[in-house]
Order: C-alpha cells, then sequence, then structure tokens
C-alpha cells in the first residue's frame, strides 16, 4: 500500500483576492512561500521517497521547496493541474456573475456535465486525477509519495473515493498547503478499491507557527 501526501500549494494574490485561479499560471506569494517552508520544516524528517507537483508554478514552487531537505526531484504532471475555469479565470465571482450571469447559473446546477467557457467539468477533472494516481500507486508500490497540488484535485480524489454525489465536492475545505493523507495500492479504480483516508486538510503545522509568532 503507497501513502499519498495530497498538498495544496501555498497561497497566491490570487488566492486573497478570492479570484479564479484555475490553469492560468499565478505564482505563489510571499506568505505561500513561508507557508511552504513552514510545511517543508514539518515533513523533513518523513521518509518521502517521490515528489510530484502539478505543472503550474504555484505547485512547483512548493513542491521544490519540501523537495529541498530530500534532495528530490520534483516530477512534474498536467494531470493535476486545478479544474480550468477557462475565460473565467483571474476574475471573482461577482465580476463572473455579473458579465455571465445565465453560463455560470448552468455551470453552478450542473458542474459535472457543464463546463465554464473553454474550461472543464467536475467529471474530467475527477477522471484524470484518479487516473493519474492509480498509475502512480500502480508504477511505485509501498511508496510515499507527495504530490503538491490544487484544492480542486484534492477534492476530486476524496469524491471518487467516496463515490460522493457531485454536491458534496465544495464540502471538503482544502487550505493552503494543508496535508491530504490517503493509503491506496491502485489495484482497483479509487472508487473501487481499499484505499483509505488518513487526514483531511491538516494544517496544524501552520497553527503551531502562528502561536509562536
Amino acid at each position: 500500500m503507497s501513502r499519498f501526501y495530497l498538498v495544496r500549494h501555498g497561497e497566491t494574490v490570487w488566492n486573497k483576492q478570492s479570484r479564479y485561479q484555475g490553469q492560468s499560471n499565478v505564482p505563489l506569494s510571499d506568505t505561500g512561500r513561508m507557508q511552504a517552508k513552514i510545511l517543508s520544516r514539518r515533513l523533513e524528517n518523513e521518509a518521502i521517497d517521490l515528489i510530484y507537483a502539478s505543472d503550474l508554478d504555484r505547485a512547483i514552487e512548493t513542491a521544490n521547496i519540501i523537495a529541498e531537505p530530500h534532495d528530490l526531484e520534483v516530477i512534474c504532471s498536467k494531470s493535476m493541474r486545478e479544474l480550468g475555469f477557462g475565460i473565467w479565470e483571474g476574475l471573482t465571482y461577482d465580476e463572473i456573475i455579473n458579465k455571465w450571469p445565465e453560463s455560470m447559473k448552468k455551470w453552478q446546477n450542473d458542474p459535472l456535465n457543464v463546463k465554464p467557457p473553454n474550461g472543464e467539468t467536475l467529471a474530467e477533472l475527477m477522471e484524470r486525477t484518479s487516473d493519474f494516481l492509480m498509475a502512480v500507486a500502480k508504477n511505485h508500490p509501498d511508496k510515499t509519495i507527495l504530490i503538491a497540488t490544487h484544492a480542486g484535485p484534492i477534492r476530486a480524489i476524496l469524491s471518487v473515493l467516496l463515490d460522493l454525489k457531485w454536491e458534496f465536492f465544495w464540502k471538503f475545505k482544502i487550505s493552503n498547503t494543508s496535508l491530504t493523507i490517503i493509503d491506496y495500492d491502485g489495484s482497483a479504480h479509487l472508487q473501487e478499491s481499499d484505499a483509505f483516508i488518513v487526514t483531511i486538510n491538516d494544517t496544524y503545522h501552520l497553527q503551531i507557527e502562528n502561536s509562536r509568532a
């Protein structure tokens, strides 16, 4: 059974401004870099065998900061990118609903099958992330694998694992540089497997750091 450490990237300016980032290449903010360093310190003595990242800069930089004390090379994958929000990326919810009210309502009513303009569906996100996890688990049995990614892919993996209706997708709080840990061997699709969840949205490292400040 492989253990997966699913890490959401550090904070960006767009996170702070509540803008839809999607697959736009937004870098970490200074706060995000500090969050990644705090998580790196927490994980420096963990026996991590491989580190993957979404191929977007905010995830790559988070992964590189974590990888440094382990002397590991980060392997990038497009499969672990955030959900594509198309032309809505860079905008706030209010800006989107004012400019594309009908498109937003259609997407909100059925995001599993409806795409944001030039974006992708939740079904597509769930398929690519769960397929990627299965392939990695098969290729690296009994390893500890960290993946620096985004809130959407982590929610997608949890939703597939638990076979949840899409309405529960946004019920998972996934904070910047949080840890979500699952054990999974890749012998069956995630939804039909013996995988189990160890923890979700663990931000203990940030809380400890804040208490020291």
